[in-house]
């Protein structure tokens, strides 16, 4: 586009936005009309009309693309960062909410991992006192478990910590 008509086009945007303003926001339809006088090039608008709704419209019920805002409950769009009907932040609750889900995850992981550890240094006490009552043959087979056992636990809490 030639800078003549980028010029053109801005000053007519310019413009509309003016009278858009302008109107009354009684909710009725009102005519609008701009007259361009003169030759301006290649420009051709003829009659133009356009429908301009300032009312803030839901998506299509049903669409990919509709939301339930967790505030006021209504339907919204869903890739805005604020509700159109109460303003709350959308994009802001996400963040918060894939925080507090990761949060979950890691705590149910330290959880589990712990249940491990205790049931491994549980079977490695009970494999170190039943030692005393079994075949010496046996005895450095339980002594050698033991010691696994605790060296298992204490690697699972080590990297537990680490992450």
């Amino acid at each position: 586009m030639r800078s003549e008509e980028a010029d053109l086009v801005n000053k007519l945007s310019a413009r509309l936005s003016e009278e858009i303003e302008n109107l009354p926001r009684d909710g009725k339809d009102h005519e609008l009309t701009i007259k361009i006088k003169g030759n301006r090039g290649h420009i051709n608008l003829g009659h133009q009309t356009f429908d301009i709704k300032t009312a803030k419209e839901p998506p299509p019920a049903g669409s990919d693309r509709a939301r339930e805002c967790p505030q006021c409950r209504r339907c919204t769009w869903r890739y805005t960062q604020l509700c159109m009907h109460c303003d709350y932040n959308l994009q802001r609750h996400d963040e918060v909410t894939e925080h507090a889900k990761e949060q979950a995850r890691k705590e149910r992981l330290n959880l589990q991992t712990l249940k491990i550890c205790i049931s491994c240094v549980a079977i490695a006490v009970l494999i170190f006192i039943a030692s005393d009552y079994l075949p010496v043959t046996l005895k450095p087979w339980a002594v050698t478990l033991t010691g696994v056992l605790g060296l298992f636990a204490f690697m699972l809490t080590t990297a537990s910590k680490k992450s």
